[in-house]
């Protein structure tokens, strides 16, 4: 979250370079020595390759602007808010040319299925400032719609150099030959699908946690990003070609999402009540104004708008220094980054759609209030699967609703917030998620407001019920989180 007064959304968008399409041709020869290894890149050789980490997370990218790097979207999604790396050679080395910014914002493909063939594996990162345009950093190429891959192209990256082995500190590159459809689906039991294109041999040894994941493979002495290493079984294996996503069928979408969206002029919705789901692109909040509000009220108002952007503004205040108005990120299915709104019209910015609004009043009644926001610039892909706001004095919930196993790829809320406040106690009948040792796959995540912000106090998986938990002021969140492999039944809860 930042705070600031944003004179102008406006942006100067650059042009992303264009590749007419190319007949296919073939090197001399591929470089020396192992497939999987190759040879060190010349210094600043790939000019718009970027690396970025996250905990164990390491993957490459391409810049396609001054402000967005193209990239898999499975290294997307837990990109945001990480640095991301230009102008490197020597990862162990500072060199003076690099070039190091934010993740502001992130796009994965509507489209995308994570899995054993991760279909559509695209993601568009977003940066502040925007990189510097130099001798050592410069854009890709992105390929026309009709693009023909050339018959051998080249792999760049910092992945490991045999499998199961170290990843380089140098940047290494290799050239590969293309295989062709038939090829791709005898070697890989008919997964390949158009969005996907195979090459023979790669660097990329270990999946996510190598450095080569999301980064580019190039056609052409003008090195048009053709492909984006997706996955593959084994590293360099004989007759297992690699997998890269096809980015000419992508171009017209990632041109589309690069351009900017503005600001309502005013607000397209009205709401009164105490808390609820707000899912537009602006909104007014007002809540009791010029009336009072009862001592210790609680409310909490879930925002999903659907750009990258959000700025709230306090209009109107009859809250007094006791009360408080609390703006939360909520990212990656848990809530960030909170600041307390207390000046009127000043200007509150979220670098997400997604976000919660807490009103906290103090142990005497006060007055109301109007906030509005707007959201702005870019898509954002923070979608929720299931969000809940439970908002009566006691009730229970079965998850998944109708029964069943609940899906992969969940991403769920639960918002407890009864409309009198007053303690309350959640208390958990029923646990089928599935187990990891740190609960790392699936899991339940238990939050409550205390001491004006939300705290974990639990997270769970397995079979295990959680443990009974008081929300003092009567308000908590429950979230829910199942990956890409392996359901189970669900849980079940209740409040009380």
């Amino acid at each position: 979250m930042r705070i600031a007064s944003l004179l102008s959304l406006a942006y100067t968008l650059a042009v992303v370079a264009d590749a007419a399409p190319k007949p296919n041709t073939t090197r001399n020869e591929l470089n020396n020595g192992r497939i999987v290894g190759g040879i060190e890149a010349d210094r600043h050789e790939f000019k718009f390759l970027v690396h970025f980490r996250l905990g164990d997370n390491c993957c490459a990218g391409s810049i396609i602007r001054e402000d967005w790097v193209v990239t898999a979207a499975q290294c997307g999604q837990w990109a945001y808010n990480s640095t991301i790396t230009a102008g490197d050679h020597n990862l162990d080395e500072v060199e003076g040319t690099e070039q190091t910014r934010q993740v502001a914002g992130f796009l994965i493909h509507p489209d995308f299925e994570s899995g054993l063939a991760n279909q559509n594996d695209i993601a568009l990162l977003y940066v502040s400032p925007p990189f510097e345009f130099n001798e050592y950093v410069q854009p890709v190429v992105i390929p026309d719609i009709n693009f023909a891959p050339t018959a051998v192209a080249t792999v760049a990256g910092w992945g490991s150099l045999s499998e199961g082995g170290p990843s380089a500190s140098n940047l290494m590159k290799v050239d590969v030959p293309m295989v062709d459809e038939e090829e791709c689906n005898s070697n890989h039991a008919g997964v390949i699908v158009p969005s996907m294109l195979l090459w023979r041999g790669w660097k990329r040894c270990m999946r996510r946690s190598s450095s080569d994941t999301g980064g580019p493979l190039v056609c052409g002495d003008n090195q048009t990003l053709c492909g984006i290493v997706s996955w593959n079984r084994g590293c360099g294996r004989p007759n297992l070609p690699g997998v890269y996503t096809k980015v000419s069928q992508f171009s017209q979408w990632i041109r589309s999402n690069m351009i900017p969206v503005y600001e309502d002029p005013s607000p397209v919705e009205s709401i009164t009540t105490c808390g609820g789901h707000i899912n537009a692109t602006s909104a007014e909040i007002s809540f009791q104004l010029g009336s009072s509000i009862r001592a210790d009220q609680r409310c909490v108002w879930i925002i999903t708008a659907p750009y990258s952007y959000l700025r709230f503004r306090l209009t109107s205040s009859g809250l007094s220094e006791n009360d408080g108005l609390f703006l939360t990120q909520f990212f990656l299915n848990r809530p960030g980054d909170q600041e307390r709104m207390t000046s009127i019209g000043e200007d509150y910015f979220l670098t997400s759609g997604f976000a919660l609004v807490t009103l906290n009043v103090g142990n005497a009644p006060s007055r109301g209030f109007r906030l509005e926001f707007y959201s702005s610039m870019f898509p954002d892909s923070q979608d929720l699967t299931s969000l809940q706001p439970l908002n009566t004095n006691i009730g229970n919930i079965s998850y998944p609703v109708g029964g069943g196993n609940y899906r992969l790829n969940e991403n769920a809320l639960f918002v407890i917030n009864p409309i009198v406040p007053a303690q309350r106690t959640v208390m958990f009948t029923r646990m089928d998620v599935e187990y990891g040792s740190v609960c790392q796959y699936d899991a339940v995540t238990i939050y409550n407001w205390f001491n004006n912000q939300y705290v974990q106090v639990a997270k769970v998986c397995g079979t295990s019920l959680p443990p009974l938990t008081t929300f003092e002021s009567g308000v908590g969140l429950i979230t829910f989180q199942s990956d890409s492999s392996v359901v189970g039944t669900g849980f079940d809860f209740e409040w009380v």
